[in-house]
């Protein structure tokens, strides 16, 4: 597991992870298309769903126009509905090989697989997922 900011030195780099790819491609001594399968950590449109209720709650729709025109404005720019096909065409890999999972449940596959247990029961905490803000 690699983050693009440790490569790019950007904190928070939100671009296409081509450097932390290569690298654990170059570690693993495979290329993409040996790739059994790709998980992407969290689920888009659910995430989209989460940002525009958000921003249209009664309490919060004045103060946030602003937020939310940038927010649907830079989604469709950066066509965030289409990471997956984004991530095939990236990779070279077919589409059927990739797979959006909820954020927290790839927080904590990234704990549980890099881990020595063969059982574990994995809390994670964050900002926010798709929705929630801890799982378990």
């Amino acid at each position: 597991m690699a983050d693009e900011e440790r490569f790019s030195r950007n904190k928070h780099d939100h671009r296409f992870p081509h450097r932390a790819i290569s690298f654990c491609l170059r570690q693993a001594g495979i290329t993409s298309h040996e790739l059994d399968h790709v998980a992407f950590y969290e689920h888009s449109i659910v995430k989209f769903d989460r940002i525009i209720r958000s921003a249209l709650r009664a309490d919060t729709v004045n103060q946030s126009a602003g937020y939310f025109d940038n927010v649907v404005e830079g989604w469709l720019y950066q066509k965030k509905f289409d990471d997956q096909r984004l991530i095939a065409a990236e990779l070279g890999v077919p589409l059927d090989r990739i797979s959006a999972i909820p954020h927290h449940l790839s927080h904590a596959a990234a704990a549980y697989f890099a881990s020595p247990f063969r059982k574990a029961t994995a809390v994670t905490m964050d900002g926010v997922g798709e929705y929630e803000t801890l799982a378990v």
